[in-house]
């Protein structure tokens, strides 16, 4: 008989709280700002460990640990869903729930760069208002970004010009997802560093007096020109 995934999240929970420590839990907020209102303190070397002895994917488990609302199961859900199989619905779903930045970018890391189209659906999120909804798509964007992604130049640099209209987004959350997105793609190759390096100077030409867009763009090329970068991104090419 199989076991109900109810019963299988609740067992999960149980080995989550576990793991936890109430020492870890205050330094998740203090050291990395992590929201920690619905952490127990569970690392998530920990979390992921749990996961390798889950037989995945398991959409109906993930599902389960994503409803009981705990910070920890929810990063373990997005380890167990199925990215190919997941609806927009569902996607839309998870992502108003976010409410910190790590489950965040884990989830797009862990699921939402993993989906079928995800560069509509990182458009789609960026263009949102909410905070973690612009955020996750944004980061999604990184990850598809990343050095092994297979995307495509041209993908990428069809969403530079929404890297320029955020990058003046005062929102910490949002601001530094924006820089994060465009030194990603300005470090996955050489062919596309170019175009990165521009949308930074279009930043600068665009917000004089804004200091938020500016250090978008500031620190983007701080990075890109950096010698070491520059050697690394050569030898990508």
């Amino acid at each position: 008989m199989t076991t109900p995934p109810q019963l299988r999240a609740k067992e999960l929970l149980a080995r989550i709280r576990q793991l936890s420590s109430e020492t870890f839990k205050k330094q998740m907020k203090s050291r990395f700002g992590i929201n920690t209102e619905y952490a127990v303190g569970t690392p998530v070397t920990q979390l992921r460990k749990l996961a390798k002895t889950i037989s995945r994917p398991d959409p109906e488990l993930a599902q389960a640990l994503w409803a009981s609302g705990i910070h920890e199961a929810r990063i373990l859900a997005s380890m167990l869903e199925d990215p190919l199989k997941i609806t927009r619905t569902q996607l839309d779903k998870w992502v108003a729930d976010l409410n910190s930045w790590d489950i965040c970018d884990l989830c797009a890391c862990n699921l939402f760069s993993k989906v079928k189209n995800p560069l509509v659906l990182a458009e789609k999120w960026i263009k949102k208002e909410a905070e973690f909804t612009r955020r996750a798509g944004f980061a999604t964007l990184c990850f598809l970004a990343s050095p092994r992604a297979k995307t495509k130049n041209e993908d990428l640099i069809k969403l530079l010009p929404l890297v320029k209209i955020h990058a003046a987004d005062e929102r910490p959350m949002v601001f530094k997802a924006v820089n994060w997105a465009l030194r990603s793609i300005g470090k996955k190759n050489a062919q596309l560093t170019p175009y990165a390096v521009a949308c930074a100077y279009e930043i600068l030409d665009l917000y004089e007096t804004n200091k938020t867009a500016r250090w978008v763009a500031n620190n983007a090329l701080w990075e890109l020109h950096h010698p070491k970068i520059k050697s690394m991104i050569a030898r990508r090419s």
